[in-house]
């Protein structure tokens, strides 16, 4: 007889002939029954963990809107608690390693995949999972770091715009970027890369101001949310935390590191949507890293000006 709790799966995979082998293979189990939901592009999971309650996910590592470890980075950084087995067609046992050491539970090859191993893949990263966050995890909460998460800052965006605009006041939204990240794990291992995402995680909530909301966006991306900070007044504040960052050391174990970060800026206009206000934010972070790096630049959007480089 199945459980009468069904597991809510989501399937992450663009080909649909892949997506209806898993479906067959899952819901062909006796003992567990499968409630799953498919998702063909990284944009369309993301909507989906939005409105639903996930026990698993099931994740091609390469989507027609995400590459390697993106699309997981993503996921995790909506909703940490969510188990996460990779499904991948690639033979690459590098990315595989590094999609384990990210946080995913399992990694399973297409094509060397029977229904009973991947029944019990699902089944042992949810116990995973459980085990190693807890029954009452927050899905608000970052888990390394501790801090809001993204779902968090999307949430109090709206919230926090609606009521500046009540207020008259300006908001303002800064998107960090720590430089060359990918350099401390590959020197120093994902333990340490941890550990500096944690240092920054202090440094960034130490250094706001009352009524701001500092969270982990995901991976080595940090966001600032401002109310009541005009540009000048946010401009202050962010290129604070970068020298901050850029001129303290942190010490871990034996060794000494220090990194910088680079950051972009926008004034949230009026009734401006959380994706319109991000994408805007994240042109002028794209702009300070390809600009050289530890250093930000606000995106002014005024027309034919494109962003000033501060």
């Amino acid at each position: 007889m199945a459980d009468p709790s069904p597991i809510r799966l989501l399937l992450i995979e663009d080909s649909d002939i892949d997506a209806l082998f898993v479906t067959r293979l899952l819901k062909s189990n006796p003992k567990v029954a499968f409630e799953i939901d498919h998702a063909t592009t990284l944009a369309d999971a993301l909507v989906l963990l939005r409105e639903i309650e996930f026990d698993a996910s099931l994740v091609d590592l390469h989507l027609p809107d995400a590459n390697e470890l993106e699309a997981f980075e993503q996921i995790r950084a909506l909703d940490a608690r969510i188990p996460i087995v990779v499904f991948t067609g690639s033979d690459d046992e590098n990315l595989a390693l590094r999609a384990i050491e990210s946080g995913a539970q399992d990694v399973m090859a297409k094509g060397h995949v029977t229904g009973q191993m991947l029944f019990r893949a699902v089944r042992f990263a949810i116990a995973r999972q459980l085990k190693v966050m807890g029954f009452k995890a927050d899905a608000d909460t970052d888990p390394l770091t501790g801090m809001p998460n993204r779902r968090h800052l999307e949430s109090q965006f709206v919230e926090m715009h609606a009521l500046a605009q009540q207020n008259k006041e300006s908001m303002t939204l800064a998107l960090f970027d720590v430089d060359h990240f990918k350099l401390v794990n590959d020197e120093h291992g994902h333990f340490i890369g941890d550990a500096v995402l944690k240092e920054i995680a202090t440094l960034l909530s130490g250094s706001i101001e009352e009524g701001m909301l500092a969270s982990r966006f995901g991976g080595e991306e940090f966001a600032l949310l401002m109310p009541g900070s005009d540009i000048e007044r946010a401009a202050v504040v962010v290129e604070g935390i970068l020298d901050k960052l850029a001129n303290t050391p942190m010490k871990l174990d034996s060794i000494k590191i220090t990194v910088t970060a680079s950051a972009g800026l926008i004034a949230v206009q009026d009734n401006e949507s959380w994706g319109a206000a991000y994408i805007a934010c994240d042109e002028a972070l794209y702009d300070a890293k390809t600009g050289g790096r530890n250093r930000f630049v606000i995106n002014t959007r005024k027309p034919n000006r494109g962003s000033a480089r501060i």
